[in-house]
């Protein structure tokens, strides 16, 4: 029997549990994020780096102790990982659990292991050795760098040196104390301090990231406050002009018709009249549903995906370039939308055509700025696959240095000299929050082309 006081306990234990969970989660899925864009060539380093170390080691600087097999696993876990951005829709769902466990494996596991066998050996034959103190230390700041969260940092280092002492003790039997305190022990403050060090500055750097979030949510509510004010304004006389503007209309044709001298209104124009008062209405509803947008861009609060629904890419597209306040004709121009097929997709119209003002500002700024180059948009719809809308300017292209950083929140080119930096990486959020992803290829001085991938599963046209 379970007294009243033990089921309160566990129903805390419980609830406190879920929660760690939650917010190891959600720490996990941030990190995953912020890592991401580095993936690719970090990944290479290490699947080349791991059979080439093997080969300096052994040939060129011997060492007391080498493992090819081990070298050869990790390079087989980083293989797939310098592909992350082709991976298929239905690999991504284990993209984070893959993710982690490549980083325990490849980096404080490996290294642990390699100089706890490189410490008993070169014990054994009275060296030291320095070259996988060293090593070590490059792994903990490669964790550092990948992993920004101070307490996954430590669950990871753990996890991996836990797996690497075992593994060391069921080869080696037994070990005495002193063939692994000079190597291992003694360094292991320094490790340590890495570790600690390194968490701190991140730390400090989110917290930098959280209050210039704090201050551009602050000034954009502002902002959103005062432009409200004058679109409520508009909304309500559009709609006292539409209650009453059918009585003036047929005021001013009984006027006509009786030949009293009026001003002669096309019957056109008076058509025009009624749907320009329903397009002021669309407009301010619209206009207000932008700067929600912008609350939640600047704010960096997370998309609630309850309300999405099936829209055509193909209708968001033309919606965008219909509602977008194209300086001139001529850059209308420079936009070309490629026939093709259409597809649904699940999400909203309003975050999608968001997205493509986004997408526009950006490629209209570095035409005009290369003085060449046009817009392509078309759309790719995939049976077997996600779906994807391309986006594509000629342009000056994104130099290489830049380019796996554009998705970074705050983050804007020295080259460019403007903007926030946090357009792109709203249609990051965006994106994701439709269960698809954004990517981008570019070649500098020639184009810049972004693939937006949508779920499949929904019929398209």
């Amino acid at each position: 029997m379970i007294h009243p006081r033990q089921g309160r306990l566990q129903n805390i234990l419980s609830r406190l549990f879920w929660r760690l969970g939650t917010t190891l989660r959600e720490s996990a899925e941030e990190v995953l994020r912020h890592s991401r864009p580095n993936l690719p060539a970090m990944a290479a380093v290490g699947c080349f780096g791991y059979p080439l170390y093997y080969l300096i080691w052994r040939l060129l600087f011997p060492q007391d102790y080498e493992n090819l097999t081990l070298r050869i696993i990790g390079s087989l876990i980083l293989a797939p990982l310098m592909f992350v951005n082709r991976w298929p829709a239905w690999c991504e769902r284990y993209l984070m659990l893959y993710f982690w466990a490549a980083m325990v494996y490849c980096l404080p596991f490996f290294f642990t292991y390699m100089l706890l066998q490189n410490a008993v050996h070169s014990f054994e034959a009275g060296q030291q050795t320095i070259v996988w103190q060293m090593s070590m230390v490059v792994a903990m700041a490669l964790l550092i760098m990948l992993i920004n969260d101070g307490l996954l940092v430590g669950i990871a280092f753990l996890l991996g040196s836990l797996a690497a002492w075992a593994l060391f003790l069921i080869d080696q039997g037994s070990v005495e104390f002193v063939a692994i305190s000079r190597d291992y022990l003694a360094p292991m403050p320094v490790y340590l301090f890495i570790l600690v060090g390194g968490s701190i500055y991140n730390h400090h750097r989110e917290m930098i990231q959280q209050e210039m979030l704090r201050a551009v949510s602050s000034v954009g509510s502002n902002i959103a406050h005062e432009l409200r004010t004058p679109l409520l304004g508009i909304k309500s006389d559009a709609r006292g002009l539409q209650r009453y503007l059918p009585q003036l209309i047929d005021g001013y044709e009984r006027a006509a018709a009786a030949g009293i001298e009026v001003r002669p209104i096309r019957r056109s124009h008076l058509s025009t009249l009624h749907d320009s008062l329903a397009r002021i209405e669309s407009e301010t509803d619209f206009a207000n549903t932008i700067i929600d947008m912008l609350l939640i861009n600047s704010s960096g609060a997370r998309l609630n995906p309850s309300d999405f629904r099936p829209h055509s890419a193909r209708e968001c597209i033309q919606s965008a370039l219909a509602r977008y306040p194209f300086t001139s004709e001529r850059e209308r121009a420079l936009i070309h939308v490629v026939p093709g097929a259409d597809f649904q997709f699940k999400g909203s119209d309003i975050l999608l055509i968001h997205v493509l003002f986004n997408l526009l500002k950006n490629a209209l700024y570095y035409v005009a700025a290369a003085g060449k180059g046009e817009i392509f948009i078309w759309t790719e719809p995939n049976s077997s696959g996600p779906n994807r809308l391309f986006f594509m300017d000629t342009g000056s292209g994104i130099p290489d240095s830049v380019l796996p950083r554009i998705f970074d929140r705050f983050f804007t080119s020295s080259s460019a000299g403007r903007g926030s930096g946090i357009g792109l990486s709203f249609c990051k959020m965006v994106m994701e929050a439709f269960g698809g992803d954004i990517r981008c290829e570019s070649v500098h001085g020639e184009f810049t082309r972004f693939i937006l991938s949508f779920p499949g599963g929904i019929e398209h046209d």
